[in-house]
């Protein structure tokens, strides 16, 4: 109906209610003429968690979360996000991951997105969160890592079936940790010690009681099993991709005992060096969110240790309220 008609019928209709066509028509240009009311834009963030309560700041956080994926034509995966820089993953982050896909993709319908964001934690948590993630995936599973997913959080990608990071993403070494330690430095040592030993033989007694009281038979043992375990670990994902199967024992152990210091960066260009340039994608839509949902994180969780003492984290569902966690700064 064009807009004439719609006049016409609108002055019929005020006729019946017993006004003029010609104060219809006035009604009507004075109402066209009324301004109409521009959405309220959202205060700053750096005024908002000054002002807001826990529960606003987490749904305002989800709904741009929800923007971002939008924007980037993603409204079609099942978005999750393990975003904690300074905490470990732990058997809480699996059952938030748990929660959240059976929330949102109980039907296995969509594929499943990680924004992920860790600097490690305990391998069996991890190992179990990059299986479920898997096993919920209609066809993919894809961790996409704007900075760094280090030691577990590594663990957890290379079960996906893509990896996406830009020049600024970096995986890390899986060897397992004992106190902030790494466990294979203890073979290391004994190799060391014994190797002194032998150029100096009036130090074996000596270094003999000094491995006594520093450690027990059973905790060379454990470190030995550990480290070993985290390659089963890191095998058992990556022997998921059909054309890693011949590589993975090898691409496992290197992950566990080429690199000489766990904070070692495996950027872009050597984690395609290791697992390949197909698995290993950059320059993709999800890996412009993350960088979006990074940027965000980092100026919410900024204004918020300054307004109220606390820090992020986001632990679940990418764009669920309940997956935002306000954590008092000094809590760990």
């Amino acid at each position: 109906m064009g807009a004439k008609a719609e006049t016409a019928v609108q002055n019929e209709d005020n006729s019946r209610h017993g006004a003029t066509p010609q104060q219809a028509q006035a009604l009507a240009d004075a109402t066209a003429e009324l301004p109409v009311a521009e959405p309220k834009e959202a205060p700053h963030w750096g005024v908002f968690v000054g002002e807001a309560t826990p529960q606003q700041i987490k749904d305002r956080l989800a709904k741009e979360i929800s923007e971002i994926l939008g924007h980037h034509h993603l409204t079609h995966v099942c978005p999750l996000a393990l975003i904690e820089p300074e905490n470990s993953i732990d058997s809480f982050d699996l059952d938030k991951i748990f929660s959240a896909l059976t929330e949102t993709n109980s039907l296995k319908n969509k594929d499943v997105v990680l924004f992920l964001l860790s600097r490690g934690g305990d391998a069996e948590p991890a190992y179990q969160i990059s299986k479920i993630c898997k096993s919920f995936a209609l066809n993919r599973f894809v961790a996409v890592i704007p900075r760094q997913a280090k030691s577990a959080a590594t663990l957890v990608a290379i079960g996906a079936d893509e990896i996406h990071m830009g020049l600024l993403g970096q995986l890390g070494p899986i060897d397992p940790q004992i106190g902030g330690l790494p466990a294979l430095g203890v073979s290391q040592a004994l190799k060391t010690i014994a190797s002194v030993a032998q150029q100096y033989p009036g130090s074996a007694e000596m270094l003999a009681r000094y491995l006594q009281l520093a450690l027990t038979v059973e905790q060379i043992g454990y470190c030995e099993r550990i480290s070993e375990s985290a390659v089963q670990y890191a095998e058992r994902l990556l022997s998921t991709k059909p054309n890693l199967i011949p590589r993975a024992a090898a691409i496992a152990k290197e992950l566990v005992h080429e690199y000489k210091d766990h904070g070692f960066v495996i950027d872009l260009e050597e984690a395609r060096q290791h697992l390949g340039i197909d698995w290993i994608k950059t320059d993709t839509p999800e890996l412009k969110a993350a960088e979006a949902i990074y940027s965000l994180f980092k100026t919410v969780n900024f204004f918020l240790g300054l307004a109220q003492s606390k820090r992020l984290i986001i632990s679940g569902g990418a764009n669920l309220p309940s997956s935002v966690l306000l954590l008092d700064t000094k809590a760990r």
